[in-house]
């Protein structure tokens, strides 16, 4: 895999939250950050954060798809 190539094509990970998010999102609607990278390894779907103790231990408040894993550009 290319080092330029993304990780899911037509998305890409919020920098701050590892929300993962349409490409074309300019703002994270989870946590309001502007950063993002478009690799990440692995992927964890929240769906009821209080009642999983994954969510738990990884911080996650809210639901969604979120990236283990960041990879820097």
């Amino acid at each position: 895999m290319s080092a330029r190539r993304r990780t899911l094509p037509g998305y890409k990970a919020c920098r701050q939250c590892k929300l993962v998010v349409p490409e074309d999102a300019k703002q994270c609607p989870n946590c309001g950050s502007e950063e993002f990278v478009g690799r990440w390894r692995g992927m964890i779907a929240v769906i009821e954060p209080a009642k999983s103790c994954i969510a738990k231990r990884l911080g996650i408040e809210k639901p969604g798809i979120y990236a283990l894993e960041l990879v820097e550009e």
